[in-house]
């Protein structure tokens, strides 16, 4: 009876951490998509300190490189590494990461890269 409970409770305990584990893309996908935002000139205003920039950073893995060498992201936070907290202030930037478009319309907060690929207009990442 007991080792029953235990092989159940390994199964459900396997199941949900499989279920926490984020969507992995293919290294050339992310790239794509990266310097597809920066062609449809995207910008992702946010700051070196912000936890929620930090996230979207990691769903982008190394092609977060892309992101910051073609001006994506734009460093609002004036101690941050080129800072352009002018922009940010023309632009009312007020929470991180605040994205926007070449429509003028704007996403705050931590978003699917798939949902950045579409309102992007732009191929979605390939899963592995």
């Amino acid at each position: 009876m007991n080792r029953q409970i235990i092989i159940v409770l390994l199964v459900i305990f396997t199941l949900f951490l499989a279920s926490c584990s984020s969507t992995k893309y293919t290294k050339e996908s992310l790239d794509k998509l990266a310097n597809c935002l920066a062609d449809k000139n995207v910008k992702e205003y946010g700051a070196f300190w912000c936890p929620n920039c930090a996230k979207q950073q990691k769903m982008f893995g190394s092609s977060y490189d892309i992101i910051k060498k073609r001006g994506v992201y734009v460093e609002c936070d004036p101690r941050g590494e080129d800072p352009q907290s002018q922009l940010c202030l023309t632009k009312n930037v007020q929470k991180y990461p605040d994205w926007e478009f070449p429509d003028s319309s704007r996403l705050i907060g931590v978003q699917n890269l798939e949902y950045l690929a579409v309102k992007s207009n732009c191929d979605k990442p390939i899963s592995k």
